[in-house]
């Protein structure tokens, strides 16, 4: 996580000075505050005594995380991992989803919302108890990015979980919709001002000034109540920055004067990097004499280091006096920071501040580590962007994980376009890890198989390549294997899944097999071996981690759902579909995870007659507000589920719709798949508008896509349909012999459940198909505890085994309600089902149907 990046002073409440004097009224009504409101924002200028209120009201909480926000920590990530850091000693069971998004570099992480999503199903599962997280100095946040995820996590804040939060400006987060529901407590800078009782016991009672009455209250009355303000002219007569010139720093030794200059770049003041930075050696007494004598300015953050920090006032002065007067110093002393800093982040910060870009550009391309948590990779790849171009093009290290960021948000161009050029420098070079990683990144961004897919196999066989983490070689074999899916090389498919689960097996390593959590699909299925190979790994999966990371037990449930679903066991597939589902609600969500979690739901609702279901699980996904672009790409292979719906629901217009809107969209990267996807569509489109030749047309060039790309299962074989409007059209022989192929096909993969997607109108057909995958496919589609799909005669629609039973309850008089507690379904699905009954049978009422399905006995 960040402890690597982040100083621990950083996640610390400040110690109180010795001579704070507090409202202990208003100590108490934040207090009451923080206890029902998902955010209380302590709003006030700098020395009002923000964090010492904060500070306060912390000793009266329990249990309580603090956060002191700097400069450095705008972007979402770091805000999300320095929350994490905060929460989990207070929040028993800790933050794991967040973790392994971070940790695994799940899509969620480079998404604002969803990552906050994740901290808040974390925050669900684990903060039942009240917690508090301070949040100090929260007007350093500016970024769109990193305020909409704050923006996220307060909209969706669990009831147990309360933030506070100081700023010396109301930031930029959506405060109006807050205070119009009630939930915003507000502390402004009046309720920081001092009364005249509380000046004289901080002057008199804790300085000791033994000033007048009438003085007091001068003196509050020209600070206007400004707690520093009051000390400051309370002690001499001059303005601030007057005071911190002549009054402070002035008046300091030259010695300790220079000190407070030379360590001003310092965030935090730990004896030994200031003794580094200042040549003295007795750092630690320096710092701790200032600390005694100005504690307002000099300020203790942890005892047991001790480590200090200047107030904002003083740094602030100090910096902007330095900038002013001595530019060139300034330069020097960062870089003489960056020498002493233990945190890598400030080290580079200090590099770049002082623009020594060479010394910047050799530090990032030290750390710059392809293999590294996605997280790091984009902070790392973002310090690599603030390099001169001519700097950057010098480090091959950082310039390769700028490509690598851009690849890993989704910004493809911009990937291509960073490591195409550096591809061969890197070769020549000599650096076959980094061109390893180079070749791998652009064989996802360009899905050029033919051309990268022979570049890896030959990086496959140096030593570099044996010397690479064990997650790595498993990413390396699982995107050759799609690699080879894609160029129809199945047997090589085979082979490579094989020798990622290998790795992944014999390593036990954690990071391979989330590797193959994320990868492992139902696209693979027709490879040799394939689904032998996945159910073995999910048995050692199951017995390897028995506890169980989210995404290894997202992965586990994705994998077992859709072999039970090409197995044709649907319900044990269904129930680890949806254990699948919530276990990526938590983490954010994963696209191709999710396409196969809504096939098998869909396709079972599909195979049980229950179209309203079907619908309803496509268009979770198909209408969802938030979806990445990688979503949307996807969309295009529920749509072939989705057709089939509309078809049988004879919804005419949207089916043509839906055609019209597939033939005009752009090439995407899925190739066959799309057009599998387009075929599948029109074909529906066709036939439900009684066009049967049109879509048996469309079907036969489904059939020659199919025979390239053997399997797309979010859609029905083309083949299948094909057999079905044969049937439609009365060639029942070939509509047996086309369907009898399919089969086969099915047979030699041991996927039975491909038939399941098609519905129940299959059935006819099916029964006349011998052999064992015949059998496995007629018994998912559950005959014995459904009444079977009916064709209507003269018509092209069948009704479904659901719409059966509906039918059969108002031949017998039921009611909407007597039908919603028989069938135990919702009202409007009962709704539904009227309605598709109706159309299918051309009747105008609820009666007519009856009595058209009498006379055609159906009934």
């Amino acid at each position: 996580m960040l402890a690597r990046w982040a100083p621990r002073t950083k996640l610390m409440c400040p110690a109180p000075a010795h001579d704070v004097v507090l409202d202990r009224d208003l100590v108490a009504r934040v207090v009451g505050s923080a206890r029902s409101m998902p955010l209380t924002l302590i709003l006030a200028g700098a020395g009002s005594g923000k964090t010492t209120l904060a500070a306060a009201v912390a000793s009266e909480l329990a249990p309580v995380g603090w956060i002191r926000f700097d400069e450095l920590d705008d972007d979402p990530v770091t805000v999300l991992e320095l929350l994490v850091l905060a929460l989990e000693p207070i929040v028993v069971g800790g933050c794991p989803s967040v973790r392994q998004l971070l940790g695994a570099g799940l899509p969620a992480a480079l998404d604002p919302r969803r990552a906050a999503a994740v901290l808040v199903n974390d925050l669900v599962q684990s903060a039942s108890d009240p917690v508090v997280v301070m949040l100090d100095d929260l007007h350093c946040l500016r970024a769109a990015e990193t305020l909409a995820a704050v923006d996220y996590l307060l909209d969706h804040l669990p009831p147990a979980v309360h933030l506070i939060a100081t700023a010396r400006t109301e930031p930029g987060l959506s405060l109006a919709r807050l205070r119009a529901r009630g939930e915003l407590g507000e502390v402004g800078a009046a309720d920081l001002r001092l009364s005249p009782s509380q000046a004289d016991e901080l002057l008199n009672g804790r300085i000791g000034l033994g000033l007048p009455s009438h003085e007091v209250h001068r003196l509050v009355e020209a600070a206007s109540g400004w707690v520093t303000g009051v000390r400051l002219l309370g002690q001499a007569p001059e303005a601030l920055d007057a005071y911190l010139d002549a009054e402070l720093v002035g008046r300091e030794p030259d010695g300790v004067r220079q000190f407070l200059f030379d360590t001003a770049v310092l965030d935090v003041l730990d004896p030994g990097p200031c003794a580094a930075l200042t040549g003295r050696g007795d750092a630690a007494a320096v710092l701790d004499d200032l600390s005694r004598r100005h504690a307002l300015f000099v300020q203790m953050v942890d005892r047991s280091l001790p480590a200090y920090r200047y107030h904002d006032l003083l740094r602030s002065f100090l910096l902007r006096r330095l900038n002013a007067t001595d530019p060139h110093r300034l330069a020097l002393l960062h870089q003489a920071a960056a020498g002493v800093e233990v945190s890598p982040a400030r080290t580079i910060e200090h590099l770049l501040a002082a623009q020594a870009w060479d010394d910047a550009a050799e530090r990032i391309d030290s750390i710059a580590d392809p293999f590294a948590r996605s997280v790091d990779i984009q902070r790392v790849a973002a310090w690599a962007g603030r390099l001169p171009t001519s700097v950057r093009a010098a480090w091959p290290n950082a310039e390769l994980l700028v490509g690598l960021a851009a690849a890993q948000r989704g910004d493809l161009g911009a990937a291509i376009a960073t490591l195409e050029p550096i591809a061969a420098d890197l070769e020549a070079a000599g650096k076959a890890t980094a061109h390893w990683v180079a070749m791998r990144t652009l064989h996802i961004a360009t899905s050029d198989h033919a051309r990268f897919v022979p570049i890896l196999a030959r990086l496959e066989q140096s030593s570099v390549f044996a010397a690479l983490p064990a997650a790595a070689q498993t990413d390396h074999h699982v995107s050759n294997a799609y690699g080879a899916l894609f160029t129809g090389d199945w047997t090589e498919a085979g082979r490579r899944v094989g020798a990622a689960i290998t790795i992944a097996t014999r390593s036990g390593d954690l990071a391979a097999v989330e590797v193959l959590a994320q990868h492992l699909s139902p696209l693979l299925a027709p490879a040799p071996g394939v689904l032998e190979r996945i159910s073995a790994y999910a048995t050692w999966t199951d017995g390897r981690f028995p506890d169980k990371a989210p995404l290894v037990a997202l992965g586990w449930h994705h994998q077992r759902a859709f072999l039970g679903f090409l197995r044709a066991d649907l319900d044990a597939a269904a129930t680890d579909a949806r254990a699948a589902a919530a276990l990526m609600d938590r983490l954010g969500g994963l696209p191709y995870l999710r396409a196969t979690v809504d096939w098998v739901l869909a396709g079972r609702a599909l195979a049980r007659g229950d179209l309203v279901d079907a619908e309803r699980t496509l268009r979770t996904s198909l209408d969802t507000s938030d979806a990445s672009d990688l979503d949307r790409h996807l969309d295009l292979l529920r749509l072939g589920l989705l057709a089939r719906v509309l078809r049988h629901q004879r919804r005419l217009d949207e089916l043509a719709a839906l055609a019209a809107r597939l033939q005009m969209e752009p090439g995407t990267r899925y190739g066959d798949q799309a057009e599998w996807a387009r075929a599948s569509v029109t074909a529906q489109s066709h036939w439900a508008s009684g066009d049967l030749l049109g879509a048996i047309a469309v079907l036969r060039q489904g059939t020659e896509i199919e025979a390239r790309t053997r399997l797309a299962p979010f859609l029905v074989s083309p083949r299948v349909d094909l057999a079905l409007v044969l049937a439609a059209s009365g060639r029942e022989a070939d509509a047996r012999s086309e369907l009898a192929r399919a089969v086969g096909s099915f047979a030699a993969w041991g996927t039975p459940g491909l038939l399941a997607a098609a519905g129940p109108e299959v059935l006819p057909l099916l029964r006349g198909v011998e052999g064992t995958t015949a059998a496995a496919a007629l018994r998912s589609f559950d005959v014995d505890k459904r009444p079977a799909a009916i064709q209507v005669p003269g018509r092209p629609d069948v009704l479904t085994g659901r719409e059966v039973e509906v039918l059969r309850l108002l031949d017998a008089g039921a009611s909407n309600k007597d039908i919603t507690d028989a069938l135990v379904i919702g009202a409007n699905t009962v709704k539904t089902h009227i309605r598709n009954v109706m159309a299918k049978l051309g009747a105008k009422s609820r009666g007519e149907a009856v009595a058209i399905a009498r006379r055609h006995h159906l009934l």
